[in-house]
């Protein structure tokens, strides 16, 4: 059983449907699929760094189920999605510690809020969805985003979003913005695999490859 399967089988089976179905039509950096990969490295990590995993599984299943709503409204979905796993842990008899550890995990994982995360379960939430936006999968995710905004893969506008720029700006920051051992030394390779990639990408736009 992969570290995925091993959350969603932990969690109400219930709850994990009426999260998936705020996925969909999600655009594909996103999705469900992004979801799932992040409950993936929370369990990982989790278990490692000695986690909560009640809270930190709840926290990592609900974290982006605000984001349609964001796409209409414009509020954070971080503050949506909070909002909403306050009323559906209610609705299924959780505690008001469990509910109000989840929700300060969910506002804590957004990358550009200051808003650091400071417990252990805020910061795996945190390291597990930024790792998710780096190594092979970062850059398959940051092409995919640019295609759902209609950007160009390649432009000389300097105020214009490409993935070159986004892995300049943001990507090659994540690993050092990391909080637990365990996700630091996930994001090595990680890391590396990205600088190899953008380095052929950047000969190949030159011509020199």
């Amino acid at each position: 059983m992969d570290y995925a399967a091993k959350a969603i089988a932990a969690l109400p089976a219930d709850l994990v449907e009426e999260a998936r179905k705020c996925f969909d039509g999600q655009d594909p950096a996103h999705d469900w699929q992004h979801n799932l990969r992040v409950l993936a490295m929370c369990e990982r990590i989790g278990e490692e760094e000695g986690a909560d995993m009640q809270v930190l599984r709840l926290a990592a299943l609900l974290h982006d189920v605000g984001r349609t709503e964001e796409r209409r409204t414009g509020e954070c979905h971080a503050e949506i999605s909070a909002r909403v796993a306050e009323k559906w842990l209610r609705e299924r008899g959780h505690g008001e510690d469990v509910i109000a550890r989840v929700q300060s995990a969910i506002l804590a994982h957004r990358f550009r809020k200051e808003r650091p995360p400071v417990s252990l379960e805020e910061q795996i939430l945190f390291d597990a969805d930024k790792l998710d936006s780096i190594g092979a999968i970062g850059v398959a995710r940051v092409f995919a985003y640019t295609g759902v905004i209609g950007g160009p893969i390649q432009s000389d506008d300097p105020q214009q979003h490409t993935p070159a720029k986004e892995y300049a700006w943001k990507l090659t920051r994540i690993k050092d913005r990391l909080f637990t051992k365990t996700a630091r030394e996930i994001a090595q390779e990680r890391h590396a695999f990205m600088v190899r990639f953008f380095e052929q990408w950047e000969l190949e736009v030159k011509g020199l490859q």
